[in-house]
C-alpha cells in the first residue's frame, strides 16, 4: 500500500472546502477522468512526480516523505526583507490564513505569548503604527502615524474582526503586558516618538486593549454571540511564542520567530504534542475567565499601574 499517497491525499481532503469533490477537483488538476482521480486517491494507480508537484503546488499542500521513518516536520514561513519589510504583504498573508480559519466549521486557536496576541491590538490604528514601526526596527527614524497607509489600518481592523469571531484560548506570561510598554518608553526615551500627545494615546490604547480583554475574559466570549468563546489563563513561565489552530479533523501549528515571522507545520504528530504542550501549561496556570476574577482584577491593575506611571514619566519629560 502506496501510504506516503493516501496521507498526501488526506491532506488535500481537508485541505479543501466542504462544497469542493476531492476527485472532480484532482481531475481538473491533472487533466485526467474522475474515475482515475478516484484510483489515484485511493492509491491503485501512481502519482507519476509532475502530477505530485502539480497538486501540491496547485493546492498548497507539501508532499512529506520520511525515509526509514526519520523524525523529520516539514515548516514554511512567510518570508520578509528585514532590511525593507513589506508589512502590508505581511498583513494580507495573515489576513488570508485567518479567513481560511475562520470559514471551517470547527475551529479553535491556541495560544501561548509573552506579549498581546497581536489580533487584539489591531483595533487601535495609532497602536498598530507603533507596533510595526518598532517591528520593522526602523532605529534611525522618528515614529510618524501617516507613513502607515489608510489600506494597512483597514486590513488590520479587518483581522482583528475577524479574529474576534474565532473561538480562542490565550495563555499569557506573568509579564506579556509589559513588553508592549517597555517598547513605548524606549522608543520614547530614545527620540523615535517626539510627540508626548501621541506617545500618551498610544499608552492609552493599550489600556483600551487591557479593557477589552476584560470584557472578553467575564463573559467569556469576545462578542455577544455564545459561539465566539474566549478563555484567558496567566502562566508564570512560558516557553515560546505559538498558535495553535484546532479543526474537527486536523491542527496547524505556527511559532513565531524574528519577532513577526512565523513557521508553519500542520505535522499531525507534532501538532499533537504541542496541544499537550499547552494543555500541560494551562493545568499550572490561573484562570482569569468567568470566575477568575480576583486574580484577572489583580493582573490589570498592576498593567494599568504600569501604564499611568509611563505617562506620568513621559510628562515629566
Amino acid at each position: 500500500m502506496n501510504v506516503p499517497q493516501i496521507n498526501f491525499f488526506e491532506a488535500l481532503k481537508i485541505a479543501l472546502p466542504d462544497y469542493q469533490n476531492l476527485a472532480q477537483s484532482v481531475a481538473e488538476v491533472l487533466e485526467i477522468s474522475t474515475n482515475e482521480a478516484y484510483k489515484k486517491i485511493r492509491a491503485t494507480s501512481s502519482l507519476s512526480l509532475p502530477q505530485l508537484i502539480k497538486l501540491s503546488d496547485y493546492f498548497g499542500v507539501p508532499f512529506s516523505y520520511q525515509p526509514r521513518q526519520l523524525p523529520v516536520v516539514s515548516f514554511n514561513y512567510l518570508s520578509i526583507n528585514r532590511e525593507k519589510p513589506d508589512m502590508l504583504d505581511y498583513l494580507k498573508d495573515l489576513l488570508e490564513n485567518l479567513k481560511l480559519i475562520q470559514q471551517r466549521k470547527d475551529k479553535h486557536i491556541l495560544i501561548t505569548t509573552d506579549d498581546i496576541p497581536i489580533f487584539h491590538f489591531f483595533k487601535y490604528p495609532e497602536l498598530t503604527c507603533f507596533k510595526l514601526f518598532f517591528w520593522a526596527d526602523n532605529s534611525s527614524l522618528k515614529f510618524d502615524t501617516s507613513a502607515i497607509s489608510e489600506e494597512i489600518i483597514h486590513v488590520s481592523q479587518e483581522l482583528n474582526r475577524i479574529y474576534l469571531e474565532i473561538p480562542s484560548t490565550e495563555i499569557w506570561a506573568k509579564d506579556t503586558i509589559h513588553g508592549t510598554i517597555e517598547q513605548v518608553r524606549y522608543a520614547f526615551e530614545a527620540g523615535h516618538i517626539s510627540d508626548k500627545t501621541l506617545a500618551g494615546k498610544i499608552v492609552e490604547q493599550i489600556r483600551y486593549c487591557l479593557t477589552d480583554m476584560n470584557m472578553y475574559a467575564s463573559a467569556a466570549k469576545k462578542t455577544i454571540d455564545p459561539a465566539h468563546s474566549f478563555n484567558w489563563y496567566n502562566c508564570d513561565v512560558l516557553g515560546s511564542i505559538a498558535y495553535l489552530i484546532e479543526f474537527k479533523e486536523n491542527m496547524v501549528c505556527y511559532n513565531r520567530f524574528n519577532t513577526f515571522n512565523y513557521l508553519r507545520t500542520d505535522d499531525q504528530f507534532y501538532c499533537a504534542q504541542t496541544r499537550d504542550w499547552m494543555q500541560g501549561l494551562i493545568k499550572k496556570s490561573v484562570s482569569f475567565s468567568g470566575q477568575g476574577e480576583k486574580h484577572r482584577n489583580k493582573f490589570l491593575y498592576n498593567a494599568f499601574s504600569a501604564c499611568d506611571h509611563l505617562i506620568e514619566e513621559m510628562g515629566r519629560a
